[in-house]
């Protein structure tokens, strides 16, 4: 069997004018886990990340941890996450029943965390079976496709009795939960708003079946006694 190990990207750098960067937190989660892997002798024979900087970010520094080249990781669009703010500013106006809103109106909304969080979910779960003209820049069913072939392209082209890292975001990590496990598109899509910040969810695999082995573990951000390294942003 082989392993794949599916990382999740380390805090963001949220409510800045760049979320896609780490956090000097979202650093230091990284950081811990490549030491942590290197602790238990746990190294990689190839990994991917998707091409957004703060997943190849972390992919780099796990890398870095392990002793392994940084410059080794292959970033590759399939695993990029989806894109939450334009689906759901499309789906807010599928909801009010407008044509387009704005993006300081969809901003403003999230003022009211308690409110926009309802609001949000619903406007998600809208997302599911939005055809294409109505998905915004992605559907459900194609974000789906799109992860399910990167990871089957992986699973191909590095073969048997290897272990391979694939950095990436909620996302990409609970679509690969409902290829693994068969779950439904809502039960996916919630598990997304569930994995943690630099979390490891690993999948064993062959030519005939993907199994689930353990997932979103942080025992790594755990150990060191610090429950402010446990974020989901």
């Amino acid at each position: 069997m082989s392993e794949l190990y599916l990382i999740r990207h380390g805090q963001a750098s949220i409510n800045t004018d760049n979320y896609d960067r780490l956090s000097p937190l979202g650093q230091e989660q990284a950081a811990i886990l490549g030491r942590y892997l290197a602790e238990l002798g746990v190294g990689f024979d190839a990994a991917y990340s998707g091409t957004m900087q703060r997943q190849r970010h972390t992919g780099q520094l796990v890398l870095e941890g392990l002793g392994h080249d940084p410059g080794a990781l292959v970033p590759q669009p399939a695993g990029d996450e989806y894109n939450a703010f334009a689906i759901f500013k499309t789906q807010l106006a599928r909801i009010k029943g407008v044509e387009h809103l704005h993006d300081q109106e969809v901003r403003d909304l999230a003022q009211d965390r308690q409110s926009f969080r309802a609001l949000y979910e619903r406007a998600m779960l809208n997302w599911l079976d939005a055809g294409p003209q109505e998905a915004g820049p992605e559907t459900w069913l194609g974000f789906q496709e799109r992860v399910a072939g990167w990871i089957r392209g992986v699973m191909a082209m590095e073969g048997r009795g290897k272990r391979v890292a694939l950095f990436t975001s909620g996302g990409p990590i609970s679509a690969a939960m409902r290829l693994a496990l068969g779950l439904s598109d809502e039960v996916a899509l919630r598990l997304t708003w569930q994995v943690r910040n630099a979390s490891v969810t690993v999948l064993r695999y062959n030519e005939r079946s993907l199994s689930l082995e353990c997932f979103n573990s942080v025992a790594h951000l755990q150990a060191t006694r610090r429950p402010e390294l446990v974020t989901l942003v």
